[in-house]
């Protein structure tokens, strides 16, 4: 007994020391078209291994056809079909799904996974959403060709549609021409239909031939994925041609310049994911026909081309736009774009407002000339025809003639008046005052066209941002109708996510609706036609101008608290010198107490003047005696003075008026620079903050997507509720908000300080920002020392 267990024992361990023996792996097949983009392909591998990875794995081969050889393409699936190793076939791509499709019997499992619109192919659905064919299983796209030519006709009314296909298989090239006809029958039974097939091999121009007839064109996916560029200059020529587009491929060919689409976005991982559990399930022995054809539920995508629209030069009615998202805003206009220093000198060129200013300061250089012009003689000459009746003739020698022609001269000059010497003296100062406010408000026109024109970059912003949240609120809405299909949630958050959408396209509506009144404000500001397309280049802390604060040798002198107060101190300083406001009040008290002086004077200095005449009589008629020529030219010279010896008061109380206003110019002149003292140490304190806002708006923003992201992943999984989704959403939002924003801000508020002492860095000369770098190094430097 021994023995046996000695020899028992020692064949087990032999046979334990032996290598195991594993069964085969399952081997797919994978086809795909020459230049296929493996994105979709190398995903759905990826999510295969991980789900047999504790079942032994898959080995995969590769096939590439090239669906322009004839034949190729049915000879390589034959053979896989009759390959026994191969366990199942997934072809890849429009073309190679179409050639798949095009079997009426499948011997082994075989998947189409890139059907292009189940309808439109012809292909078989089961109520339980399988393919009902035995061996056949197909991912349905996102694609509905009823459901695009149907918005298309909602956007325009087409009466002749021209289909742009690629060149199809004789089976299904009739069975597509056939769908395309009842689909066009059943929602525009007026219109005309024209289908042009297309061979992408041998095109020799962009476009074929378009019946000169059509006025609207629906485009399919014409070229393999690794030409798609080739479709951008295809709809080039149709936007040429003034012909509206909609595209099945959706928003990507919308971007290339299609006027509209409506296809939901492809969700690769969904797709992959599904696709890589109909493989799992027919590796474990699953009939494909018995599985879904469907990865999850989409909503619309429904984008249009803004740039294509101005091209076209059609615009679809307000009613058809109440859902849809607008794309190339900011394409429209590239035939001119914009620095934000050449928009503030354009400003200062053009501002409606400025010029305004500068006329006043041409009428008050007016106004002083006429002041002037009170100290010179006045010479006036008239002339007079009299002609009187017979009875009054040489009645004592007065009227000699009965018609008599006299000329007369009279000459008045000033000899001393402090009235007209003050005016003259008070106008000059008028002018010195009028060209301080004329500064005053070319700085102010510098702030307003900064404010135009960051304002609009401001608005573009918020246009994509709510552009961006819709679409995201649109994917979230795909994952609750995905969930409540399975019964993971109930009606009310799908719901809940309709109510969003609809809440989102309105703040949608509104940015868009904001960002046109943005462009045509800044129009305004640079006395533009207010619709004048352009498009504003970006701005930054150390982009789009020269501020004073991102000059080096200024911001390494603010490493610190006290620093920051000694600069404000030398800001203050400087606007003590340069303030426009300052020195226009400073000009309007002298001319107050020039005011003054003269209501003084007039309580008892003269006014005098000398005046002269000379008459001369020219001609007499029907004189019964004329005038002797001694007699006939009169002349007079009288030197006036005149002192107001009592006016009832009036000038005491002139004087006194005078008095009090100079007193109140001395009151505003103290409380200007109380509050501009106050406005450059406040915009210190702003810009200060506005320049640390800036890192910590994008690290708020950064953090704010990645918990979005993992709430939105734990969402789907359903770790998550609806209202945690919804408020990093909103988090999500309000952080782009704000990191778009800070830089933006940043600028304003560092043009607001510098327009607070009076002057702006980036429109001095090299002289002068020497000189004024020389005036900060000494006071910092005189400031640190005491």
């Amino acid at each position: 007994m021994n023995i046996k267990y000695v020899v028992a024992a020692a064949v087990a361990g032999f046979l334990f020391l032996l290598p195991a023996v594993s069964p085969a792996k399952p081997r797919v097949a994978v086809i795909s078209e020459v230049g296929e983009n493996n994105n979709f392909q190398d995903r759905m591998i990826n999510e295969i291994n991980v789900l047999m990875d504790g079942r032994g794995g898959v080995d995969f081969l590769r096939q590439k056809i090239d669906p322009l050889v004839s034949g190729e393409g049915e000879k390589i699936l034959s053979t896989l079909m009759e390959d026994d190793a191969i366990d199942c076939i997934i072809g890849m791509g429009y073309a190679v799904s179409a050639m798949i499709t095009d079997l009426m019997q499948f011997q082994k499992p075989v998947i189409a996974a890139g059907v292009l619109d189940r309808s439109l192919q012809g292909l078989p659905i089961t109520a339980e959403n399988t393919s009902g064919v035995k061996n056949f299983n197909y991912l349905q796209s996102t694609f509905n060709v009823k459901k695009d030519l149907t918005v298309f006709k909602s956007l325009y009314d087409y009466t002749h549609l021209c289909v742009l296909l690629p060149v199809l298989q004789p089976s299904m090239s009739r069975s597509v021409r056939r769908y395309l006809e009842l689909t066009v029958q059943s929602v525009a039974p007026q219109s005309t239909l024209s289908i042009i097939e297309i061979d992408p091999g041998s095109m020799t121009k962009n476009i074929p031939e378009i019946p000169l007839d059509v006025d609207a064109v629906y485009l399919l996916p014409l070229f393999p994925q690794n030409q798609d560029h080739r479709m951008a200059p295809v709809i080039q020529e149709i936007n040429d041609r003034k012909l509206p587009s909609f595209a099945l491929m959706g928003e990507k060919h919308v971007r290339m310049g299609a006027m509209a689409a409506i296809a939901p976005d492809h969700n690769l991982e969904a797709l992959s994911r599904r696709l890589a559990i109909n493989v799992l399930e027919i590796l474990e022995g699953q009939d494909p026909g018995t599985l879904p054809v469907s990865a999850t539920t989409y909503t619309d995508n429904f984008v249009i081309n803004v740039e294509t629209l101005e091209k076209i030069d059609y615009f679809p009615a307000w009613a058809a736009l109440e859902d849809v998202r607008l794309l190339n805003m900011d394409k429209r206009s590239q035939d001119l774009t914009l620095q934000l220093k050449e928009v503030i000198i354009e400003a200062l060129e053009r501002n409606l407002d400025l010029l305004a200013v500068r006329t006043d300061t041409l009428i008050q250089e007016a106004e002083s000339g006429k002041a002037d012009a009170a100290l010179l003689p006045q010479v006036s000459l008239s002339a007079d025809l009299t002609r009187i009746d017979e009875n009054r003739v040489d009645v004592a020698q007065t009227h000699p003639a009965r018609s008599t022609l006299a000329a007369s001269t009279h000459v008045k000059q000033v000899v001393f008046s402090d009235d007209v010497l003050a005016n003259r003296a008070i106008q000059r100062i008028m002018i010195e005052s009028q060209q301080y406010q004329e500064k005053a408000m070319t700085l102010d026109t510098v702030v307003t066209a900064a404010h135009a024109y960051i304002n609009l970059l401001f608005a573009m912003s918020t246009h994509t941002i709510q552009s961006d949240n819709l679409d995201v609120t649109r994917k979230n809405l795909e994952i609750a109708l995905t969930k409540a299909a399975v019964g993971s949630v109930d009606a009310s958050e799908v719901s809940r996510w309709e109510s969003e959408k609809a809440a989102n396209q309105i703040r949608f509506n509104d940015a868009f609706r904001d960002l046109q009144l943005a462009r045509m404000n800044l129009n305004r500001v640079l006395d533009r036609p207010i619709t004048r397309k352009f498009t504003p280049a970006d701005i930054g802390p150390d982009k789009g101008i020269e501020l004073m604060i991102t000059d080096p040798n200024v911001y390494r002198l603010l490493e610190n608290v006290k620093q920051a107060r000694r600069f404000s101190d030398f800001l203050i300083a400087e606007a003590d010198r340069n303030l426009p406001e300052l020195k226009q009040i400073q000009a309007n008290i002298r001319s107050q107490k020039r005011q003054v002086l003269n209501r003084k004077r007039a309580l008892f200095l003269p006014d005098i003047s000398l005046q002269g005449s000379v008459d001369k009589v020219l001609g007499e008629y029907d004189a019964r005696q004329k005038t002797p020529s001694d007699l006939d030219h009169p002349w007079s010279i009288s030197l006036t003075a005149s002192w107001p010896i009592f006016t009832g008061g009036a000038h005491k109380k002139d004087l006194a008026q005078s008095r009090y206003r100079l007193d109140r110019l001395h009151m505003e002149e103290k409380n200007l620079r109380n509050r501009f003292y106050l406005d450059v140490r406040s915009s210190m304190e702003t810009a200060t903050v506005s320049a640390r806002e800036i890192a910590l708006s994008e690290k708020r923003l950064a953090a704010a997507q990645i918990s979005f992201d993992i709430v939105q992943a734990g969402y789907a999984e359903g770790r998550n509720s609806v209202t945690d989704l919804i408020d990093a959403q909103n988090d999500k939002v309000s952080s782009e908000h704000a990191a778009a924003s800070a830089k933006y801000q940043f600028v304003l508020d560092f043009l607001e300080m510098e327009r607070a002492i009076g002057r702006f860095y980036f429109l001095d000369s090299l002289d002068e920002k020497q000189a004024f770098l020389d005036r900060l190094h000494h006071f910092m430097a005189t400031a640190q020392s005491q």
